[in-house]
């Protein structure tokens, strides 16, 4: 499932920004948003969300308005890093 940040609890520290593998992460009129269709869920790159783990404030959750299985966000790894994983 895509992630998604709070605004209620977002810090606006940005910490997450360049943590994610894919740039999915933007900032928009002074607020951080997750781009559901670049979100992998770092897969291929980290066990678990990185945005999750360096957001001090907690204000990244799963956002059930997109939920995926690990194809999808296998496919969407493969889209954003072509070269990084092999196809068969």
């Amino acid at each position: 499932m895509a992630q998604r940040i709070n605004q209620r609890s977002c810090t606006q520290c940005g910490a997450c920004v360049e943590e994610c593998p894919n740039g999915g992460i933007e900032e928009v009129d002074g607020t951080f948003i997750i781009l559901p269709s670049l979100c992998s869920e770092c897969y291929g790159f980290h066990e678990a969300p990185r945005c999750v783990d360096v957001c001090p404030a907690d204000a990244i959750q799963d956002d059930p308005a997109f939920i995926s299985d690990d194809l999808t966000n296998a496919y969407r790894a493969m889209e954003q890093h072509p070269g990084r994983f092999p196809r068969d």
